[in-house]
């Protein structure tokens, strides 16, 4: 039986610290139960694109917020396929 997973990453706009920066979340869902954790990163509101779930621009902070996010992306599904494929 395949495990339904779906991935989402946002800026949470609750949690906003004390210089009005946002964490970047990452909410991992399995088969209807959630997993929420923050990504320990930080970024102004207005640099945030919630449509593409990544910092907008191409600044050297943006590539780097931008990679961080996708290998953690990469991750998840990484041990996606690792277990379909032990079954």
């Amino acid at each position: 039986m395949k495990a339904k997973i779906t991935l989402h990453i946002y800026a949470k706009t609750t949690k906003a610290n004390a210089a009005g920066q946002l964490p970047i979340y990452i909410r991992l869902t399995v088969d209807g139960q959630r997993f929420e954790f923050s990504s320990k990163k930080f970024i102004d509101k207005s640099k945030w694109s919630p449509e593409l779930s990544k910092m907008k621009g191409s600044s050297e902070e943006a590539r780097t917020i931008n990679n961080y996010l996708d290998l953690m992306k990469s991750k998840v599904f990484d041990i996606q396929m690792e277990l379909i494929h032990k079954n």
